[in-house]
């Protein structure tokens, strides 16, 4: 059984690889495993409502938050009750919740004001990294009080790397690299165990999962160079992370033996719940 006191200590643990490597995978089952041996846990998988990340909001200035709100005073209460509001500056999601009621008019104008999840850039880099430094700073503040073990998926590598390529392509790796040790730094104190999960061939897994998932143009040759890329630069800043981090090889996906490995760096054991997969 897993010991408590341990986990008590580890308030955060987090899956990160490329797509297709068995990230959600993982984060579910265990998910499953700890509620069943009365961990206190949450999961929060790529794509969902989340408490760091943030998928499909905008970013507004507080005078543009004002006048969004005499522009649509039918959902101005909506905007009001939703709405992350900061010294300079507010987000407002606009798919999960959705706006209510609904505005085609309103949907439009948050998805052109969107801050992550775009081809075009909102905010410059500076100001992209103080949000998250200031989301990661509040999370950290939430959950240093309580017992909670948070699974998250894709938060510290993925979706920042990812979102930073593609706003910011003149930004350098060593600038990406300090920003998330910058942010791995600010969660330290929830005592985080991060698990890379790996396969040998860059280019085999990402085959495997345009089948899985019915994507060909993964397996491009274009996506596999940009993957590779990425990978290397992920297992760089692994070595600078602040808190324990492990590579786990999974290469011959199987997800049993992989097991056996969070269950050591877990320090529990865990029955065979992956023979299904």
């Amino acid at each position: 059984m897993i010991r408590m006191e341990k986990m008590k200590k580890t308030k955060l643990i987090m899956l990160e690889g490329i797509p297709g490597s068995g990230k959600t995978t993982t984060s579910q089952l265990l998910y499953t495993y700890l509620k069943e041996v009365g961990v206190n846990s949450e999961v929060y998988i790529e794509g969902s409502e989340h408490p760091i990340d943030l998928p499909f909001y905008a970013y507004l200035t507080k005078n543009e938050y004002n006048k969004l709100l005499i522009r649509f005073p039918q959902q101005a209460e909506w905007i009001r009750l939703n709405s992350i509001i900061e010294n300079d500056y507010i987000l407002i999601p606009y798919k999960v919740p959705e706006p209510k009621p609904w505005s085609d008019e309103l949907a439009e104008y948050l998805s052109f004001k969107e801050l992550c999840y775009s081809n075009k850039t909102i905010v410059p880099f500076n100001i992209y990294k103080k949000v998250f430094y200031t989301r990661f700073e509040q999370y950290v503040t939430r959950m240093s009080n309580t017992d909670a073990v948070t699974i998250f998926e894709s938060v510290l590598f993925q979706h920042q790397i990812h979102d930073i390529n593609r706003l910011y392509p003149q930004i350098p790796e060593d600038e990406i690299m300090e920003y998330i040790r910058n942010l791995a730094v600010i969660i330290s104190p929830l005592n985080p165990v991060l698990l890379y999960i790996s396969q040998n061939s860059v280019e085999e897994s990402l085959k495997h999962t345009a089948i899985i998932r019915s994507k060909p143009k993964w397996s491009n040759p274009e996506t596999v160079e940009y993957y590779i890329k990425r990978k290397n630069l992920e297992l760089r800043i692994v070595k600078l992370l602040p808190f324990r981090s492990y590579i786990l090889n999974n290469t011959d996906r199987d997800w049993n033996k992989m097991f056996d490995n969070i269950k050591s760096i877990l320090d529990c054991q865990i029955k065979d719940v992956m023979s299904s997969v």
